[in-house]
């Protein structure tokens, strides 16, 4: 708004000057022998600035006004009085056309004269090198001495963390040294934040698409049955390779999809964890020493009592599937 009232302001001037041309060029193609004097003929167009003057409506309202049937007609003013105003200034001849007549004109000059005497008109911003100039404009603008002096609102505020504090304060700054009030300062940091939870919540709606997906695809390929042993095999096997850790799962492909909801790459790590731990049972050093635990005290009861593991099929079932499992790790 700050720099329309300024060009305005501008042209208006300008447009002063150019009526006084115009009513000067109607003085004199109204003056001939026997007539009134050239100031007579020019007095309807003196008339015309005084009712101006008097006009408290909007300026482009009585423009439009204007052209839709203000028929007040300034004396005896040529067709061609815009262009005469105007001279060369094409510009100058474009914003008069605006206008239906003088008086257009004129209103609009004085509402650009009133706008500027109220104090209304912002100040464009000065040349950042002029201190003084700056802290002038800054007092006037509202913008505080320094970036610190930026109040963020309570919206901001909660749900600011150590993380985000960094960048706030980049921002802060950036946002000083461009002069920016502390209302465009509010409302830039508050969509930020709305940004950042409108794709965060865009981001966990994805994954929990993607990961159900998955689910689906490896329990048919696997079967129910099978599905948390297997899956335990390609955690547990990614987890040994050197540099990844636990968190591999999270990694994300350039796609955004997590390595983790992969069926591909899970069926191949599952395969990988049979091949180099045989079972599930041996995929972890707590399920790997229950293992040995429970084998060591069925071995016990054998020696012990051999007629009690005879008469408790269970313990022989049992029994028989560790042996099998490690005859499968030996494989």
């Amino acid at each position: 708004m700050s720099d329309d009232l300024a060009a305005d302001a501008a042209l208006d001037d300008k447009t002063g000057d150019a009526v006084d041309k115009v009513v000067d060029k109607a003085a004199e193609t109204g003056a001939t022998d026997g007539d009134k004097s050239a100031a007579d003929k020019a007095a309807p167009a003196d008339k015309a600035a005084d009712d101006a003057s008097k006009a408290g409506a909007d300026a482009d309202k009585g423009a439009d006004a204007d052209k839709a049937g203000d028929k007040d007609k300034p004396g005896d003013l040529p067709e061609n009085w815009r262009e005469l105003g105007a001279g060369d200034d094409k510009e100058l001849l474009a914003e008069i056309k605006r206008y239906g007549s003088l008086k257009g004109v004129f209103r609009a000059l004085k509402e650009a004269k009133d706008t500027i005497r109220s104090g209304k008109m912002k100040q464009a911003m000065p040349d950042p090198s002029d201190e003084k100039a700056m802290a002038e404009w800054r007092k006037s603008e509202g913008v505080p001495d320094d970036p610190t002096g930026y109040k963020l609102p309570e919206t901001v505020t909660k749900r600011m963390t150590d993380d985000d504090k960094p960048l706030i304060a980049s921002f802060t700054d950036y946002a000083h040294k461009k002069g920016a009030r502390p209302d465009v300062v509010e409302i830039a940091s508050e969509w930020y934040f709305d940004s950042l939870e409108a794709i965060e919540a865009e981001r966990i709606a994805t994954d929990t698409k993607a990961s159900e997906d998955a689910e689906e695809s490896l329990r048919s390929t696997w079967g129910n049955a099978e599905f948390k042993g297997n899956l335990k095999l390609a955690q547990r096997f990614v987890e040994t390779i050197p540099g990844v850790g636990k968190d591999w799962s999270e990694a994300r492909l350039p796609n955004g999809v997590r390595l983790g909801d992969v069926p591909e790459f899970m069926e191949w790590a599952s395969d990988q964890g049979r091949a180099t731990f045989g079972d599930v049972t041996f995929a972890t050093s707590d399920s790997a020493a229950r293992h040995a635990s429970r084998k060591d005290e069925i071995e016990k009861t054998m020696k012990a009592d051999m007629n009690a593991y005879w008469r408790d099929p269970a313990m022989q079932k049992e029994y028989a599937d560790i042996l099998a499992k490690e005859q499968k790790r030996k494989g």
